[in-house]
């Protein structure tokens, strides 16, 4: 939380309703990557899609940078609907909680993303609206309006987690995998899929609650079809799979996907309902004054 806001005051914003916008941004952003296919070749392949042993004849650096590389698209526009619901099975269940929201990106000449999460449905939601912006260096800012006391609440902790899902800032930013040394472990196939299994050590120096990821990436096209994420116990933390791609505007693009949020016991289903691409998104909606002024209505 930035340092300038009253601590108290924070609590006591917290305590009245957690806010999830960041979590619910960094899973569809984790998820969300998409982008034109690919061809040609990258490594040595042998032909074997079963599992095989880590190969030194297989070099996960370009793998992983086309991985990184997928989505080309200058502005992107995604209307998503997501249902959270409790993981464990022998808990005593309430009917999932059902949320909509839009979610808006922009790719910066400088190296910036900038991300609007706009929640439609229910209408109590908006106060849960959140601007973001990923900066070059890796450093994140979320951004919340609260209607109440008029004001910001801005966070920039890169290790903290929500409190609804859980989930770190990290994960907003598609995980960072910049900051992971990567090798293949194997190759096998995942629902029909041939992939590569990419496993990254957290680099020397790099902060992360994850010190070890893995990667199950499509050997046609790249995209992830499967990502978990191990904590300092070597136990997984978060498994997150794909169930649905398609093409839009010549771009493979997930459309349903889930994360299992093992530690918290939460888990939450999206569909991509309505997605388009370079739509020439303006700037000026990625602004506080936006962001106030859509959370007000």
């Amino acid at each position: 939380m930035n340092e300038h806001l009253d601590k108290r005051h924070d609590r006591r914003i917290r305590r009245a309703k957690p806010s999830s916008f960041l979590a619910i941004i960094g899973i569809a952003l984790l998820l969300g990557a998409c982008g034109r296919k690919l061809e040609g070749t990258v490594t040595v392949d042998n032909g074997n899609n079963r599992s095989a042993a880590p190969s030194t004849a297989i070099d996960a650096g370009p793998i992983v940078e086309r991985y990184r590389n997928l989505d080309d698209s200058h502005d992107s526009t995604f209307k998503i609907r997501a249902s959270i619901s409790a993981a464990d099975s022998g808990t005593e269940l309430n009917a999932p909680r059902q949320v909509h929201f839009t979610m808006y990106r922009k790719h910066q000449p400088d190296g910036r993303q900038l991300i609007l999460i706009e929640f439609t449905a229910p209408a109590e939601e908006r106060d849960r609206d959140g601007l973001i912006t990923v900066f070059p260096d890796g450093q994140i800012e979320g951004v919340r309006y609260v209607q109440s006391t008029d004001s910001y609440i801005v966070t920039r902790d890169l290790m903290s987690e929500d409190a609804l899902f859980g989930l770190t800032l990290q994960e907003l930013a598609e995980g960072q995998p910049e900051k992971y040394a990567f090798t293949v472990a194997g190759e096998e196939t995942v629902g029909g899929t041939a992939v590569y299994r990419v496993e990254g050590k957290l680099k020397h120096g790099s902060e992360s609650k994850f010190p070890r990821v893995v990667l199950l990436i499509s050997k046609e096209n790249f995209a992830s079809v499967r990502a978990q994420f191990y904590d300092n116990h070597d136990e997984l933390a978060r498994d997150l799979t794909v169930s649905k791609t398609e093409q839009v505007a010549g771009r493979w693009t997930r459309m349903r996907w889930t994360i299992d949020n093992r530690a918290r016991r939460k888990k939450i289903d999206f569909e991509a309902v309505d997605v388009s691409y370079d739509q020439k998104l303006s700037d000026s909606i990625f602004t506080r004054e936006h962001l106030k002024k859509i959370a007000s209505r």
